[in-house]
């Protein structure tokens, strides 16, 4: 009866240790995502949800009557090289923010 109680808190360990490495790995392969905003100057101003490129680094929202807020695959920067070469736009035309949770989002 001893013996069978070791071998039951051997298992469950065994058990219990292969579900929290599991859950460990799944975390690393998450994507991170950044909270960008998108804001053309009024001349450049284009819908970013129209270039599936573009739609498909993150769920576009409505940032004003000139912008876009979503959560990017793409950093800061690499989202500005994507922009450019997608939209075919200067870097002047267009700016991309760092959002912040506590930033006003315009109607």
């Amino acid at each position: 009866m001893g013996f069978n109680i070791y071998i039951f808190i051997i298992a469950v360990i065994i058990v219990g240790l292969y579900f929290y490495m599991n859950k460990n790995k799944e975390k690393k392969y998450e994507e991170k995502r950044y909270d960008l905003i998108v804001i053309f100057k009024e001349e450049k101003y284009t819908d970013i949800r129209n270039n599936e490129s573009l739609n498909q680094l993150a769920n576009w929202s409505y940032y004003s009557k000139k912008g876009f807020r979503g959560f990017c695959l793409q950093t800061k920067e690499e989202l500005e090289e994507t922009i450019i070469q997608e939209l075919s736009l200067e870097k002047d035309d267009f700016e991309v923010i760092n959002g912040d949770p506590e930033l006003y989002v315009p109607s």
